[in-house]
This record gives structure tokens, C-alpha cells and sequence, in this order.
């Protein structure tokens, strides 16, 4: 009777075990993801995450020319980006993103980099979807209670009124480079500093190593907001009176600095 239960029980076991693998064979990635449409000029998708609702879609309109948005829940921000005349234009209405919002933009990022670059290589990208995860990666590195307001860049021409935007400088890791920023009353600081040298200094975007930063720029203007955040505490600064000009500067060179060269 004992061998009759064991024989019994371990094919009860077999069956469970191809029935789990036939039931994870059939869970399709894309689904998950909630990626809708996977085209090369259009990336769309709706996702749950964390308690959000994420709605994503990037479409190009012509040429070099991408349209962008983003929404979570009733937050939502609209980017254009033309990449041939590197023109860059974000609006947020003012929306502020809570932490917990951005720790869910760039969730959504980590885990559609896993499914476009599973085999661990970034070099066939399509520029849709390089700029949705830069974007994404962009914004989840905005300073606490970072005020949306229009971002307009074209080259070294801005709308921002404080700060100056130099442009995309590139910087190579393992060499000293001076970062240059202000405070909120205008006085300047200068640090020589070690590019990749503390927390990958000077590399536009939040967090490494990871196939989510493979694909990112190590820029001037990516280093001098990085300092005055460790400087002057421009991540964690309630009214972001410091760093906020800088971190809007960086703004083309999270997605220009790569296509640029401006890989370290």
C-alpha cells in the first residue's frame, strides 16, 4: 500500500511540475509589461505598478522627430524631442512627482529593459525605445519636490532663467574635471573632482552598474548636478531652491550625451 501511495504521489508531483513549466511558457512578456504596441517608430503600452496606473507612448511624427507621453495615475507629462535639430521641449503643468512616483518610473524602466534587452546587449535599440527609458530614467532622478514647468533646449538656447546651459561636454571616467554650480542665491562653487570616481559621478542617470544605465552619457553638465546634489543637497532639498537649474540642464545631455558619443 505504501508503494502504491509514494508511486502515486511523485506522479501527482510530475504532473504538477509540467503543468507549472506549461503554465510559465504561456505567460507572454509583453503582456506583463503591458507593452500594447512594439513597433520601431511606436512604443504604447498601460501598466500596473505598485498601486499606478502607467501609461506610456512614444510615436514618431517625422523623421528625427519623437512625440512622448507619460502618465501615472492623473499625473501626466507630455516631451518632444527632434533629434537631427536637438530640440527638446517637457511639460509638466508644474506636477510634482512624490518619491514613491518616480521610484515607479524608473521600475517601469528596469523592468522593460529586461524584456527589449534580455540577452544583455543594448546595440540594436530603437530610438523609440531609447527615448522612453531615458525619459523615464530622467524624470525618476528629479530632485524631491521638483516643479514640472516647461523645459524648452535647442543647443546652448533655453527658456530656463537661472544657471547656464553649456550644451553637451562630454567627460571620460577616470579623469578630473571641475564641477561648476550655484546655490539659490547665486554664489558659485568649483570642485575638481574624480569623474566615476564616488557613485559613478558624472554619469547621466540613477544608479549603476545595471542593463538599465548600460546605455547612458558621462556629460559636464551630468557632473555639475550631481555635485551640488552631494553638496549642496539638491535630491533631498524640500523646495529644490539649489539644484533644480542643473538638473534641468542636464536635460539634453540624458538624451543627446549617448548618441553624441558620450559614453565615458
Amino acid at each position: 500500500m505504501k508503494i502504491h501511495f509514494r508511486f502515486y504521489g511523485l506522479c501527482f508531483l510530475l504532473l504538477l511540475m509540467v503543468f507549472s513549466c506549461d503554465k510559465q511558457e504561456d505567460i507572454n512578456p509583453k503582456e506583463e509589461l503591458g507593452l500594447e504596441t512594439h513597433q520601431e517608430d511606436h512604443l504604447e503600452g498601460k501598466k500596473e505598478l505598485n498601486g499606478f496606473l502607467i501609461g506610456y507612448k512614444v510615436t514618431r511624427k517625422d523623421n528625427d522627430y519623437y512625440l512622448v507621453k507619460v502618465a501615472i495615475n492623473d499625473v501626466r507629462i507630455v516631451a518632444t524631442i527632434d533629434y537631427s535639430s536637438e530640440f527638446i521641449e517637457i511639460d509638466g503643468k508644474n506636477v510634482i512627482l512624490s518619491i514613491k512616483e518616480k521610484e515607479t518610473l524608473l521600475l517601469l524602466g528596469e523592468e522593460l529593459s529586461m524584456y527589449l534587452f534580455k540577452d544583455g546587449s543594448v546595440d540594436n535599440f530603437t530610438i523609440a525605445e531609447y527615448t522612453l527609458l531615458r525619459l523615464l530614467e530622467y524624470w525618476a532622478k528629479s530632485p524631491k519636490n521638483y516643479s514640472y514647468e516647461k523645459i524648452v533646449i535647442k543647443g546652448k538656447e533655453t527658456n530656463l532663467t537661472k544657471g547656464n546651459n553649456e550644451g553637451i561636454t562630454c567627460i571620460r571616467k577616470n579623469t578630473y574635471v571641475v564641477a561648476e554650480y550655484d546655490n539659490n542665491n547665486g554664489e558659485s562653487f568649483s570642485d575638481r573632482k574624480l569623474v566615476n570616481g564616488e557613485r559613478c559621478l558624472g554619469r547621466c542617470g540613477s544608479g549603476c552598474p545595471g542593463i538599465f544605465t548600460i546605455a547612458s552619457a558621462w556629460t559636464k553638465d551630468c557632473l555639475d548636478h550631481d555635485q551640488c546634489g552631494r553638496v549642496l543637497g539638491g535630491s533631498t532639498n524640500p523646495f529644490d531652491r539649489n539644484c533644480g537649474d542643473e538638473y534641468g540642464q542636464a536635460a539634453d545631455d540624458f538624451l543627446f550625451g549617448v548618441i553624441r558619443g558620450c559614453r565615458g
